[in-house]
């Protein structure tokens, strides 16, 4: 009994004087497996490098999501620091409190800047721009601290939130889209 037909009817005949016995048949089956084993090896190995380049992948991705998410987590923190120090400014009259507030948001920017991407950096710098403003307005050289107008603050915290609102909303596409 022959695994290959054509091996079978090669070895019931000679062909010029060379005797085609089931010895070659074997031989040749035995070959064929062996080549079929080296095909399979070689899939194999290519399949699990690609797995585990495709599982790098993915971990890095989760990583820098992962740093991504703290850095927009302590902008954000930072942000409503300074929007707390904004209103404790309106009772007490020390621009102190509002600077140590933007200094905390400038390091929390940072951090933005360094986990990216460039798309949210714009939106990163218009708050602090809208948080310099207000510090620019608070800090009064002098004895005298001038009072700012309800409507002039209103805009300055309005601006401040507008851009604040800005970068959550690039912010989240970004998390939600894992190849930025």
């Amino acid at each position: 009994m022959y695994i290959i037909p054509f091996v079978a009817q090669a070895a019931e005949k000679k062909k010029d004087g060379f005797d085609f016995t089931e010895a070659w048949g074997v031989t040749i089956a035995s070959g064929v497996t062996v080549l079929g084993m080296i095909l399979a090896a070689w899939i194999a190995y290519r399949a699990g490098r690609r797995q585990v380049a495709d599982q790098g992948l993915i971990e890095h991705r989760h990583w820098r999501r992962q740093n991504r998410l703290e850095a927009y987590k302590q902008f954000m923190v930072a942000t409503d620091g300074f929007t707390e120090a904004m209103d404790k400014w309106r009772t007490n009259h020390s621009a102190t409190n509002v600077g140590r507030a933007l200094e905390a948001l400038i390091a929390a920017e940072a951090g933005i800047r360094l986990s990216g991407p460039k798309s949210l950096h714009p939106h990163a710098e218009h708050v602090i721009q809208a948080a310099k403003a207000v510090y620019l307005r608070v800090r009064r050289p002098g004895i005298i601290v001038l009072p700012i107008p309800a409507q002039q603050w209103v805009q300055l915290s309005r601006d401040v939130i507008d851009a604040q609102n800005a970068f959550v909303v690039e912010a989240a596409k970004v998390l939600d889209n894992p190849d930025l």
